[in-house]
């Protein structure tokens, strides 16, 4: 049951915390791509879950840090389950996305950023990739 706030059920946390058998279809259709989906790809996936309850849910796992969104040349944003954390590379002609992994620490040293911790660092590298025309 969800969690009361000054006396009403926080419905956000609610879902978050609530199983049900669409969200475990969408986080499998999710694990089961290498790369990322967006919320028409995944509707596409799942014909029986409409986009609201899809959009919903994916907004719940971007919360809780299961899945990132990440946004391509502004068009539709896409989302991606990472079993491990890594950073990504996009080539703005073909769109292509790289995955790669850094050395966090490394990366968090060469910011510099002073009176400031670092709590998650997501690199994302925009350019033009070697791809076959």
């Amino acid at each position: 049951m969800a969690s009361r706030k000054d006396g009403l059920y926080d419905i956000n946390e609610a879902m978050v915390q609530r199983y049900s058998k669409k969200r475990e279809q969408i986080l499998h259709a999710l694990t089961s791509v290498q790369g990322a989906l967006s919320a028409s790809d995944l509707h596409a996936k799942l014909p029986k879950i409409d986009l609201t309850t899809i959009y919903r849910n994916l907004e719940a796992f971007v919360s809780k840090g299961e899945v990132r969104k990440f946004n391509l040349k502004g068009k539709e944003a896409v989302y991606e389950y990472q079993a491990k954390p890594h950073h990504h590379a996009i080539c703005v002609e073909c769109e292509r996305v790289i995955h790669f992994t850094a050395p966090d620490e490394k990366i968090k040293k060469l910011l510099g950023v002073k009176d400031f911790q670092v709590d998650e660092l997501e690199v994302t590298v925009r350019g033009i990739c070697l791809h076959k025309k």
